[in-house]
C-alpha cells in the first residue's frame, strides 16, 4: 500500500482476524474505528485499547473523516454503513484484500488447509519467534503468548498470516510460501463440490511467487494429488517444494510418537538427516501432524532445529482449540472451535486418547446450516466416541442461509443419531437443545464426576463452558 490512509473504519471489527487488523492498525500510529452487530469479547477488548467501536448497523457509525472501509465476509454490501461509504465514493476492501496491499513489500508465508490452520499457525510464528527472525504473525485464534492475543507485531520480512480458503479469501495474496496442511470438502456454500475447492488451492499455488516455497502434507491424499498435478509446473518456476508426514516418501517425517502423562513425544527427521526429540503438551494425532507441518514450514525458512523443539516444547495450546476451561469437582471442561465431521472425530479421539477410561460428555452446536444439510451423513457417525451427546440447534451467520437450508436441523441430526445409535446396538444419552442456554441445564444432569465435558462448535455454544 503506497500510503496508508488516516482514518480506517472497520465493518465487522468484532472478527477474528478484523480485530487483529484493528491491533496493528492502532500500533502502527492509523485512526481506527469500527462497527459490529454485537458486543463480544473482540469489541470490549478494542474499546479497552481505546479504539471506538459502534454495536449495530446504522450509517451513522462511518465517522466523517473516515477515507477507507474494510469489511469482513459476514458483512452483506447492504450493510448501511457499506451503503454510505459507496455514497460517499469511499474506497473499500476486504480485510484479506486490505491484508494483501499491506503486506505487498513484505515476505507473505500462508497456512492453509481444511483443519488445523490456526494451530499450524501459532506453533509456525513460535518457532520463528524462538529463531529470532521477529515475524508478523496473524492467528484466527488467540496464542497465550502473544500480548494481543491473535496478532504480533514484529519489525521481520516475514508476515506469517492464516490463511481462510472461505470465499477464496486467501488468493487476495501472492505469497512467497505456503503450507497445506490438508484439503477437504467444507464451505459448500462457497464450493459445491470437493473439486471446486481443490481448484481454489491449484489456484493458490499459481500464485505462489517464484523461487518461493511450498510445505505440503504428503499423508492428505487431495494434498498429494493436487501436487503431483502441479510439481513441474512449480519447479519450472524455481518454487522448492518440501513435504512432511509420517510415510517414507515425506521429506520431514515424523515417527516414534508416545503419549506419557499429558503429553505427546515424537521424533522429527528433516531433510538434512537431523534428528529433532519433540514434547508437545496438547493431544491429538492430529496436532502431532500440525506441529510437524509448523516445523517443516519453519526450518524451509531458515529456522534452526532446536528453535523447533523448544517452540513445541513451550507450546501451551491456543484459544478454542481443545482449550481447558476448568478442572473442578472431578469434572474436566474443553472448550473446541471444530465444526467439521473430521475435526469432531479427531477431537474425540484426542480426549479418548489423553484421558483413558474417563466418560465424554459432548455438546455440540453445528455451524451453518448448509454445512450440516451438505455433510450430514457424515455428521451421523462423527459422534461415535462420545459417550454422551446433546446436540444444539444450528448456528448461522447472518446473510449467508438459504430457503432451502431452513429444511434442516439439529432435531434432524439427532433423529438420524437415535436410529444410528440403534442399528449399532448403542445405548447413550441423547439430548437436543434449542438454544446453548437451554444446553446448560441439561449438562448439570447429565454430568458425572470424572466426566471430559466438551463444548464444541464455532458459533456461540463456546460462552456456555465457563458456566459448567
Amino acid at each position: 500500500m503506497s500510503e496508508m490512509p488516516a482514518h480506517i473504519h472497520l465493518v465487522g471489527i468484532g472478527g477474528i482476524n478484523m480485530s487483529a487488523i484493528a491491533k496493528l492498525l492502532l500500533r502502527s500510529g492509523i485512526k481506527v474505528s469500527g462497527s459490529d452487530a454485537a458486543v463480544s469479547e473482540q469489541t470490549e477488548e478494542l474499546t479497552r485499547k481505546g479504539i471506538p467501536v459502534s454495536i449495530g448497523q446504522d450509517t451513522s457509525h462511518l465517522p466523517a473523516d473516515a477515507s477507507l472501509v474494510i469489511y469482513s465476509s459476514a458483512v452483506p454490501e447492504r450493510n448501511p454503513e457499506r451503503l454510505e461509504a459507496r455514497a460517499r465514493n469511499l474506497r473499500q476492501l476486504t480485510n484479506f484484500e486490505f491484508l494483501a496491499e499491506w503486506a505487498q513489500d513484505q515476505d507473505v508465508v500462508l497456512v492453509t488447509g481444511t483443519h488445523g490452520k490456526s494451530t499450524t499457525t501459532a506453533l509456525a510464528g513460535l518457532m520463528l519467534i524462538e529463531a529470532e527472525l521477529d515475524p508478523l504473525v496473524i492467528v484466527g485464534s488467540k496464542v497465550p503468548s502473544f500480548p494481543d492475543g491473535n496478532v504480533r507485531s514484529g519489525a521481520g520480512k516475514i508476515w506469517l498470516i492464516e490463511g481462510d480458503e472461505y470465499a477464496r479469501h486467501f488468493l487476495a495474496f501472492h505469497p512467497k510460501a505456503v503450507l497445506i496442511n490438508n484439503i477437504e470438502l467444507d464451505h459448500t456454500d462457497i464450493f459445491p463440490t470437493l473439486d471446486h475447492m481443490i481448484d481454489a488451492f491449484r489456484e493458490l499455488l499459481h500464485q505462489v511467487r517464484d523461487g518461493g516455497v511450498v510445505v505440503a502434507n504428503a499423508d492428505d491424499r487431495n494434498v498429494s494429488t493436487l501436487l503431483g498435478s502441479e510439481r513441474t509446473a512449480l519447479e519450472a518456476r524455481g518454487i522448492r517444494i518440501v513435504t512432511y508426514g509420517y510415510g517414507a516418501h515425506a521429506m520431514v517425517r515424523v515417527s516414534d510418537e508416545a503419549i506419557r502423562a499429558g503429553e505427546q513425544q515424537f521424533l522429527v527427521k528433516d531433510e538434512a538427516g537431523h534428528l529433532i526429540r519433540a514434547t508437545l503438551r496438547v493431544p491429538g494425532k492430529m496436532n502431532i501432524c500440525n506441529a510437524v507441518g509448523a516445523a517443516a514450514l519453519s526450518l524451509a525458512l531458515g529456522t534452526p532445529p532446536d528453535a523447533v523443539r523448544n517452540a513445541v516444547q513451550s507450546f501451551k495450546g491456543i484459544w478454542r482449540r481443545f482449550e481447558q476451561i476448568s478442572d473442578k469437582d472431578g469434572v474436566l471442561v474443553i472448550s473446541d472451535y471444530g465444526h467439521h465431521p473430521t475435526a469432531i472425530r479427531a477431537t474425540l479421539d484426542a480426549a479418548r486418547s489423553f484421558y483413558p477410561g474417563r466418560r465424554i460428555l459432548l455438546c455440540f452446536q453445528p455451524h451453518q446450516h448448509n454445512r450440516t444439510r451438505q455433510l450430514f451423513l457424515d455428521f451421523v457417525p462423527a459422534f461415535d466416541l462420545a459417550d454422551v451427546l446433546i446436540l444444539v440447534e444450528i448456528y448461522d451467520v447472518p446473510g449467508r442461509k438459504t430457503a432451502q437450508d431452513e429444511q434442516i436441523s439439529s432435531q434432524d441430526l439427532y433423529d438420524a443419531i437415535r436410529h444410528h445409535d440403534a442399528d449399532r446396538l448403542c445405548q447413550r444419552p441423547l439430548e437436543f437443545a434449542h438454544t446453548p442456554a437451554d444446553a446448560l441445564p441439561l449438562i448439570e444432569r447429565l454430568k458425572h464426576k470424572g466426566d471430559i465435558v466438551i463444548v464444541m462448535g464455532a458459533g456461540d455454544v463456546y460462552k456456555i463452558a465457563d458456566k459448567i
